[in-house]
């Protein structure tokens, strides 16, 4: 069971700041949209394009969520991404769900593994948060974890 965000309502703004400067410049994304819809946003909601993935998993889109909360003294936020070609799941979470791991954790499943870990980012800014796990995913997760034979140990 997840333990719910501290903070109040996601800050729009933000969303659209998150928006315009990662998910909007990653080539390797074909649609952003805001969800549930541009006037509630609740969360954003990327479409990756699987044919501009390396390695190829299918022809079905994966998907990145972000959903964050800024609050004092730590934004709370959970950046997920899932491909329905093979069931994958990583997840960059700052939350209270795994306090043993620190303030930030990884977490993924893959087929018949799943594990978790605790991580720390480069910088603080949200934008830049965001860069650092969209390229972390597109360099070494979606690589590591996707290919053939891979074992998906950490």
């Amino acid at each position: 069971m997840s333990v719910p965000h501290p903070g109040g309502d996601p800050n729009a703004n933000l969303y659209a700041q998150l928006k315009r400067d990662v998910p909007d410049r990653v080539p390797q994304i074909t649609a952003v949209e805001y969800v549930p819809d541009d006037i509630e946003a609740k969360q954003l909601r990327a479409i990756f394009d699987p044919a501009r993935l390396d390695p190829p998993t299918g022809s079905d889109f994966p998907e990145l969520t972000v959903k964050w909360y800024r609050q004092d003294p730590n934004d709370w936020f959970r950046v997920n991404y899932t491909d329905p070609n093979t069931g994958f799941h990583a997840g960059w979470h700052q939350d209270e769900d795994h306090p043993a791991l620190g303030q930030a954790h990884f977490q993924y499943s893959a087929a018949d593994t799943e594990n978790r870990w605790g991580i720390t980012f480069e910088h603080e800014t949200p934008s830049l948060i965001l860069w650092e796990i969209v390229e972390t995913l597109l360099e070494e997760v979606h690589p590591k974890y996707n290919a053939v034979g891979t074992n998906s140990s950490r």
